[in-house]
């Protein structure tokens, strides 16, 4: 009676945390973070050691995650898992635990290191340096504290100066394939990027070539952060943590009620977004902007608004915007859709155009860098079978596979947009996975966006049907 009585409790805590009313594809959330993790795992170990089957498998792992995610868009799978409900419920909850005890692993890892407790090492090293600015942060942060100096951002960006002023590691800087490094690939070993970096330290006022030293996004990723740095904000990640969590309180605070603990496990469990934020990303403030536009685009000019903010803060969304106007166009018309077109470029303009006419090479050239400079191949997708040798090592063959997909994405969703909206947040990153340059934070937030939108828009307490449908945007406030 006692183990029965256990049971009972231990059950009845898991129906707690996730009741037999949840829809089960929200919480292929926890499945899909999980498989993230394990991609992130399996495609650093096949890039140090570039072994083709590891690396073939991390892509599967990243490909599957693409069709969870995918999957998630689809209103019908509720019906399709419900035979497999309890199942599905229990192995969230497990994953939880797991995420729940990762975070705290991490987190005591990291104080251990810090306390000199675990000896040095070249992993516990990598561990510690982990968590601190990179390259793009440090570049932003400088760009805020010269535009506060009246001083032309693009025109004086300078990576050394920003490497020793917030002791980013060298680990996270971007090599180009230029100077010392011209005849290195498929990258430059840590020992090459040390020694070229202690040679540019002796001349910090010169910009080394060997180094991506320009400020490579529009105005906006360090115009909306200056006001911060003036009220003497010494840590831009502090910034973007309130990004992230404004994503959270904005999911949380337009969904209903029966769903607002699992928004908040979701997203609080989620390990590698908050490992985002401690290494530096700077995604979130675009991800927060792409949010706030999605779920808004029933009243159209507050959505451009946010959209037209996004864009000028970095170019990955640029691909969610795209996806936003075809969505528009399908659903209010042409004019609406040009509307927005027009909302979204004056926003570009206006902040940017004053450092177009000051120093337009400096800002073109700083802007196009990541499609311009020659970077080394990097990533998850698949160029990681290039920096194995299986693959060319030329970005152009990737581009072109970038820019087809794309085209069919787009073309796909044109027809599609309607049933399944949501998908958009999805095909907006994947061009992305068959880019020269792929990282996971290029398209892993596609998945928190997707949720967080799925969650309001389509199990809102004011949908009477018994499948979830896509809010409808064709009565749009003007």
């Amino acid at each position: 009676m006692i183990q029965s009585g256990r049971k009972l409790s231990l059950t009845g805590k898991l129906r707690n945390i996730f009741p037999r009313s949840l829809p089960p594809r929200l919480l292929l959330i926890f499945f899909a973070v999980f498989i993230q993790i394990c991609g992130d795992v399996f495609s650093w170990y096949a890039g140090d050691t570039k072994n083709p089957v590891i690396i073939f498998f991390s892509v599967v792992l990243w490909l599957v995650w693409f069709v969870l995610v995918f999957l998630i868009t689809r209103p019908w799978i509720d019906e399709r898992l419900q035979p497999y409900r309890k199942l599905i419920h229990l192995a969230a909850a497990v994953l939880v635990v797991i995420l729940v005890l990762l975070l705290i692993g991490e987190a005591v890892g990291l104080q251990l290191v810090n306390k000199g407790v675990i000896g040095k090492g070249e992993l516990t090293e990598t561990l510690a340096d982990s968590i601190s600015y990179n390259d793009a942060t440090a570049l932003t942060h400088q760009a805020s504290s010269n535009l506060l100096n009246g001083e032309n951002p693009y025109s004086n960006s300078n990576i050394v100066k920003a490497v020793e002023e917030f002791h980013v590691p060298t680990m996270y800087l971007t090599p180009l394939r230029q100077g010392d490094f011209a005849d290195v690939f498929p990258y430059p070993t840590k020992d090459q990027i040390n020694e070229a970096f202690d040679k540019a330290e002796a001349s910090p006022d010169t910009i080394p070539q060997e180094f991506e030293s320009k400020i490579s996004y529009p105005a906006g990723s360090f115009i909306l952060q200056a006001p911060f740095v003036a009220m003497g904000l010494k840590d831009t990640r502090v910034f973007y943590l309130l990004c992230a969590l404004a994503m959270v309180v904005v999911v949380y605070w337009k969904a209903p009620k029966r769903l607002r603990s699992l928004v908040i496990i979701a997203l609080l469990t989620n390990l590698v977004f908050w490992n985002l934020i401690g290494t530096g990303s700077t995604d979130t403030l675009y991800a927060l902007l792409i949010l706030l536009g999605w779920l808004l685009r029933r009243r159209i000019w507050l959505s451009a608004l946010f959209m037209g903010l996004a864009a000028t803060t970095k170019q990955t969304a640029w691909f969610f915007i795209l996806f936003y106007l075809v969505l528009l166009l399908r659903d209010v018309g042409w004019k609406r859709a040009l509307q927005s077109v027009g909302i979204i470029a004056a926003i570009f303009i206006v902040f940017n155009l004053p450092f177009i006419f000051s120093a337009p090479k400096d800002w073109l050239q700083g802007v196009m860098a990541p499609i311009l400079d020659p970077m080394f191949p990097k990533g998850v997708g698949l160029v990681a079978f290039s920096i194995a040798g299986v693959l060319p090592s030329n970005s152009l063959p990737f581009s072109i596979i970038e820019v087809a997909v794309l085209v069919l994405a787009l073309t796909w969703y044109y027809f599609n947009c309607r049933k399944y909206p949501q998908t958009g947040l999805l095909l907006a990153v994947l061009p992305l996975f068959f880019a020269w340059r792929s990282f996971s934070c290029y398209f892993y937030f596609a998945s928190l966006l997707i949720f967080g939108a799925i969650v309001v828009e389509e199990y809102n307490e004011y949908r009477t049907s018994a499948q979830p449908q896509a809010a409808p945007v064709a009565d749009i406030e003007t």
